[in-house]
């Protein structure tokens, strides 16, 4: 029998703040579910715009809103679906691998992705019929 993927989950980023300002961060090993290989951001997205629109076969990914804010779709390989709304700093959203995700990205958004992966073009799923049909090969593994 198969192991169950794991779920998108909020994971909350350690702030101090002073009189000066906000200071938010992480640190050290443990905080996230994997080890950090790649960092990207995206911004400047026309407001209402989505990225994303794709899947994993392999990463996993971290997001954090910067600036503004975001609205995340998912679907994950099991069929379940998920939404979040993510406009604080301190938040980070997990996306598991074979986990498909849509963002819409709100007026002047800035969001930091860390994946423990390189890029390879080869681990995209791009096409949602295609991730339908692992989806139901995923889910017959279970019957």
């Amino acid at each position: 029998m198969k192991t169950k993927l794991q779920r998108p989950e909020l994971i909350y980023l350690h702030s101090h703040v002073s009189e000066t300002g906000k200071l938010t961060f992480f640190e050290g090993d443990g905080l996230f579910p994997f080890p950090i290989r790649r960092s990207f951001w995206i911004l400047d997205v026309p407001n209402g715009n989505q990225r994303g629109i794709h899947a994993h076969k392999e990463e996993n990914q971290l997001l954090i809103c910067l600036k503004g804010e975001v609205d995340v779709n998912l679907e994950c390989i099991d069929g379940k679906q998920y939404q979040f709304k993510l406009h604080k700093e301190n938040e980070a959203l997990y996306l598991p691998r074979m986990t498909w995700s849509s963002v819409k990205f709100g007026e002047g958004a800035v969001l930091l992705v860390m994946s423990d992966r390189a890029f390879d073009e080869d681990d995209y799923l791009r096409d949602k019929n295609l991730f339908r049909q692992l989806q139901l090969d995923y889910l017959k593994t279970f019957e």
